[in-house]
């Protein structure tokens, strides 16, 4: 259940398999209750790099068109707005925003589908699951 053994990496190949885009990686897992066995497969989790001060967004909001993914941004005049963002890692449910999007931006959760660039909404605040201090707006009904 989830990921109870921690381990390290000893190997990282510096070339990506073409077929199936995936490096070689090896790690070390302490063994000592005998859980592991050789040869056998494990879903693992390595920890990237950690971009401090990140915006993250849920993955709910993130939309895909013929230009690429996008969010529904709120104005200061509680306009909707078609903004196109550059997606980065998922981190525990919630996507790094890269480009598109400041911290201090509103973004649309629920209501997509009657939410239109352009037009005004309604936006009510909603807080993300397990941070009280990031609080966002939804769209309701419009």
């Amino acid at each position: 259940d989830g990921y109870p053994h921690e381990g390290q990496l000893n190997y990282l190949d510096n070339t990506v398999d073409p077929d199936t885009g995936t490096i070689t990686v090896r790690g070390v897992v302490r063994n000592d209750e005998e859980l592991l066995f050789p040869g056998a497969f494990a879903r693992v989790r390595i920890e990237g790099q950690i971009q401090k001060n990140a915006v993250l967004v849920s993955e709910r909001a993130i939309g895909t068109d013929l230009g690429g993914k996008y969010l529904l941004v709120v104005t200061d005049d509680n306009i909707v707005e078609h903004r196109p963002v550059k997606l980065g890692q998922l981190v525990e449910g919630m996507r790094v925003i890269e480009e598109g999007l400041g911290p201090d931006e509103v973004y649309i959760i629920n209501g997509l589908q009657r939410a239109r660039p352009g037009l005004p909404v309604t936006p009510q605040r909603e807080e993300e699951p397990g941070t009280a201090e990031a609080p966002r707006r939804n769209a309701p009904d419009s």
